[in-house]
């Protein structure tokens, strides 16, 4: 970037009165804007880019979207953006369905069915979206009903038996209301995780059903009502594996016999003894109201989501069924959100209140011994329960936001926004250990916990538009994530994390608007990290860290004729702890460790991704299209010890199409090929300390196969 910026702005606005079809009109300001005049690092996905490039999964966005991590452990899907995520409590990156947040980590993956667009918004973005946005927002808009009879029907097929069949129907019920539906059966049939033990089955097997149907009406020519309704039914993901090193246990001073019964591991191999499923059901109903009065629009979005979650998981990472568990989440969940935007000529406002109700039950039981007794955990007899049961977890938040653009003088505008939100959690908990047939303890007696936390987070800047095809912004602004309790001790709390962010950034549409660059560099203060610390047997979660992350990224598209087009992305991020030390509880004889300069979790150094495109001429044989994506990532860590357990080495993958388009668009052909070389690479890792067990969940390997699509 040596070109001055006068010059810059000369050279982009060549052809200025030309609109490329290929900009994206997006939401992300709760305002419909151009990407390119949004002061915030946004990439936005539309219906075709999704489509060409087979991304059918929240995990798939990664590898088209700069400084973004997406794993999947047993159903919870984690994000982290430039560093900061899913490391312990609540996700730090916030996810929507159609303006409506998803509380859960396991929601944002299971709706993502005939989408319009995906909006990706990094840094912290609490003014607009306020809690557990830190690391940033990831937005999911379905399609709306249209006024054209019109539909599809898809079907897939790939290695490893995973079939697919989705289908839409679009119907006009009259002048002024549509109608859309859509329905989705997945499943794999053979699991990619191949389990060494004699009968056991094979993981990451799965299958879903889901669908949604939403009407639009028009009530009056200024008031309309969308209503909507999701529903998913599923079983797995399974992908849940464990690499074991009970030599240095905590359990192993317990009962010495456990060190005899490891297991190491291998990519797509594991040693699962017990059974291991998820199901798992989610609805969600949602009424979004808009009333547009000239320059001034109300609108209104109510939301009911529920999930019911049921898994059973091998966590104690050995070849012997001795710690089997049971994982159940009830959730219910209540959002109504209320804002008025305005635009007028000397300014842009958006302003609004919120609030949210979710309830959840959590229990968690853990059967403390299935096999010999010689190998129970902490010596107790065969029938042993170790019951985490928390019978009612209820969080209300309500917040008011507002901001603020003005053009201030000529071709400046200033922005400032303000959150305030309250959030009030009450826990009632009782955990028991059952001894045998024998008797049952409480460790922690039926107890009701209460927590208030406030928080203010604003955001200012300004942008300054050299040309209509140049922009830079800068930027201040605050994020926060939401405190809460421990599930496996009595009345033992955790605050909030906090975040300040220091952002500029350059926006520019050059060679004749056929080329998007826009680069950025960001400055985090990462406070009150919530972070596991080990005492004794337990591990809980505690505000004991913080961080500094610093960075620069780069996103490029080019489009330089109707047959060429090339994306670009790439990141380079310095994150790593400060003012920290933590015991391993996987080796807790080396003490407590200083871990001052170790890099946070999924936090590669440098990463990047590009895709190239070519599609031949339209002709009687109708159009083919070819693309390959490539994708790297460079060492990352799983774990705040960085060790060689923990280590993720630099790795790159290829993914592969061939589209074939009929002359009269109606059918479409798709030829893929995803993870060509075959390459593992850790997505997610957890820890069971006790035990010395690390659980794993890989990637997925070579696939390919066919997709079939009909419009009508």
């Amino acid at each position: 970037m040596a070109l001055p910026f006068p010059v810059l702005a000369q050279e982009a606005d060549t052809g200025a009165e030309e609109v490329n079809a290929g900009e994206i009109v997006v939401t992300a300001q709760k305002r419909s804007q151009s990407i390119q005049q949004v002061p915030v690092a946004i990439s936005a996905l539309n219906s075709e880019m999704l489509e060409e490039r087979g991304i059918s999964t929240a995990a798939g966005l990664q590898f088209s979207v700069p400084s973004t991590q997406i794993g999947n452990l047993l159903g919870q899907t984690s994000v982290t953006i430039r560093g900061v995520g899913l490391n312990q409590g609540a996700p730090g990156v916030a996810i929507h369905v159609d303006g409506v947040y998803q509380p859960r980590p396991s929601m944002g993956d299971l709706l993502q069915i005939d989408l319009e667009r995906v909006e990706v918004l990094r840094g912290p973005q609490g003014t607009l979206y306020g809690r557990n946005a830190n690391g940033g927002a990831v937005n999911f808009i379905t399609k709306a009903p249209t006024d054209e009879y019109e539909g599809y029907l898809l079907a897939s097929y790939a290695n490893y038996d995973e079939a697919r069949v989705q289908g839409m129907v679009n119907v006009p019920l009259g002048e002024n209301i549509r109608g859309r539906v859509v329905l989705d059966w997945n499943r794999r049939g053979d699991g990619f995780v191949k389990n060494i033990i004699a009968g056991g089955q094979d993981l990451d097997r799965g299958r879903t059903f889901s669908g949604r149907l939403r009407f639009d009406m028009d009530i009056t020519p200024n008031f309309e009502l969308s209503l909507a309704t999701t529903f998913l039914d599923g079983t797995g993901p399974t992908q849940y594996f464990v690499l074991s090193n009970p030599p240095t246990a905590p359990v192993v001073s317990v009962n010495p016999a456990l060190a005899s019964a490891s297991y190491s591991f291998e990519p797509w191999r594991t040693a699962a003894n017990d059974p291991v499923n998820t199901e798992r059901r989610l609805s969600m109903s949602s009424a979004t109201a808009t009333w547009s009065l000239g320059d001034v629009t109300l609108k209104s979005i109510s939301a009911y989501t529920t999930l019911r979650d049921d898994s059973l998981a091998d966590d104690d990472g050995i070849n012997v069924s001795i710690f089997p568990a049971r994982r159940f989440y009830d959730s219910k969940s209540f959002s109504q959100e209320l804002n008025v935007g305005a635009s007028f000529d000397a300014a842009d406002v958006v302003a609004g209140i919120y609030y949210l109700k979710d309830s959840y039950k959590h229990i968690l039981d853990y059967d403390l011994l299935e096999g010999v007794a010689p190998l129970s955990p902490l010596g107790l007899p065969p029938g042993s329960d170790l019951v985490f049961d928390v019978r009612d977890y209820d969080t209300s938040v309500k917040a008011a936001f507002a901001d603020v653009t003005v053009r201030a003088i000529g071709d400046l505008s200033l922005i400032a926004g303000i959150r305030y939100s309250e959030e009030k959690q009450t826990q009632v908990q009782r955990n028991t250990i059952s001894i045998g047939k024998i008797a049952t303890i409480e460790t922690c007696p039926l107890t009701t916990n209460e927590a208030k936390f406030t928080s203010t987070t604003p955001r200012i800047g300004a942008r300054y538009e050299f040309s209509p095809a140049a922009n830079a912004y800068a930027t201040f602004s605050k994020g926060y994530k939401a405190g809460g309790f421990n599930l496996n001790a009595c009345s033992n709390q955790f605050n909030p994390e906090k975040l300040d962010s220091y952002e500029v950034g350059l926006k520019t549409r050059l060679l004749n608007r056929t080329l998007t660059l826009n680069l950025s560099a960001f400055y985090y203060d990462y406070t009150d990290l919530q972070i596991s610390q080990v005492v004794g047997l337990a591990r809980f979660i505690t505000n004991a860290a913080a961080a500094r992350i610093k960075g620069a990224e780069f996103e490029a598209d080019w489009q330089p004729d109707e047959h060429w087009s090339i994306n670009a992305n790439a990141t380079y991020l310095d994150a790593t702890y400060k003012r920290f030390s933590n015991t391993d509880g996987l080796d807790p004889a080396a003490g407590v460790q200083l871990l001052d300069g170790n890099r946070l979790n999924e936090a590669p150094k440098f990463s990047g991704n590009l895709g190239i495109a070519y599609r031949t001429a339209a002709s009687d044989l109708g159009r083919f299209t070819i693309r390959t994506d490539l994708s790297y990532r460079s060492r990352y860590y799983l774990r705040e010890f960085n060790g060689p357990l923990d280590t993720q080495e630099a790795f790159a993958l290829i993914n592969a199409g061939l589209i074939w388009d009929s002359p009269d668009e109606r059918f479409r052909v798709r030829l893929f090929v995803n993870n060509l070389t075959n390459k593992a690479y850790i997505a997610r890792m957890d820890s069971s300390d006790n035990f010395g067990a690390r659980f794993i969940s890989w990637n997925a390997p070579r696939q390919y196969g066919v997709e079939l699509r009909t419009n009508f």
